[in-house]
């Protein structure tokens, strides 16, 4: 308006209607305190003296505005978009490596962060707007967050492949009270361990504790004792050294899958998930013993 020099001038520039424009006017008076243009019939529109004080920072402000726009389009386009992804730390270096290698071949400038953390670092940054999504176990899902069922993952018990057991489908659980137990104690994955114990008829005893996945590879591939997975590394090199069998019996399973805050995502985004929840099926084709 100041540059038209009339209400009706200004909204045929903005495309907009004279009372819808004159409203917005005094709105925007209204809410600062002070009176931006004086008004006479017949008479130009002209800036008060705190219109002409303030004008500089009203364009500074509309300008920037134009420009958050232009960004949000930016990061919403699926090409170009970045895809913020969560997922637990023991799920990480199983299936998100060859997820990120299918989105690269889908999306090539789409960027993607990956954030590792247990369950409840990785609720926290959905519920912060931190993550789009996390790639997940249905443990502890709580209000503000939806869970998107991928996949039924069994429990195995992971051996040395040197392991008379090895080489069996499915192990009871009670055929190991003599060996020792490593336990991958995390939280919440310490509970589900407990319970799948429980169901076996079992004790839990574990022998050692760490936190680290790929340590309790190691140490069981060293023959120091054996332990509970869900997931099998989907490319395994050469001999690893291990052996995946089912834990015999009606033990619980963990549901996999997507855990997502009630907020509109990005394009790019979106495209993650949806290619994730048709790859993920295929990663989980598990080569547990005969499975």
């Amino acid at each position: 308006m100041a540059d038209e020099g009339s209400i009706s001038a200004a909204a045929r520039a903005l495309n907009m209607t004279q009372p819808t424009l004159s409203s917005s006017l005094r709105d925007a008076e209204t809410s600062l305190g002070v009176t931006l243009f004086l008004r006479s019939r017949g008479r130009p529109l002209a800036l008060t003296a705190e219109g002409r004080v303030l004008l500089p920072e009203i364009r500074r402000l509309v300008s920037h505005s134009d420009e958050v726009g232009q960004r949000a389009e930016g990061l919403a386009a699926p090409s170009t978009g970045t895809v913020r992804i969560g997922s637990l730390v023991t799920v990480a270096p199983v299936l998100v490596p060859p997820l990120l290698r299918a989105f690269r071949g889908l999306r090539p400038d789409a960027s993607v962060w990956v954030t590792t953390g247990d369950q409840e670092q990785l609720l926290l940054g959905l519920r912060n707007g931190d993550l789009h999504m996390a790639l997940t176990y249905d443990l502890n899902i709580d209000e503000g967050v939806d869970f998107v069922a991928v996949a039924d993952v069994a429990p195995k018990v992971l051996l040395a492949s040197s392991h008379p057991l090895a080489a069996r489908r499915t192990v009871a659980l009670g055929s190991l009270v003599n060996d020792p137990f490593v336990l991958l104690d995390l939280p919440l994955s310490s509970d589900y361990f407990q319970a799948v114990f429980l169901a076996a008829g079992v004790s839990m005893r574990p022998s050692l504790r760490c936190s680290d996945l790929s340590f309790v590879r190691a140490l069981v591939a060293e023959g120091i004792g054996y332990s509970i997975v869900n997931l099998v590394p989907w490319q395994r090199g050469g001999d690893d050294g291990l052996s995946y069998v089912y834990v015999a019996g009606d033990v619980p399973h963990l549901q996999l899958g997507f855990a997502l805050a009630d907020r509109v995502l990005p394009a790019a985004a979106e495209e993650f998930r949806d290619m994730a929840i048709a790859q993920l099926p295929k990663l989980l084709l598990t080569r547990a013993n005969r499975g």
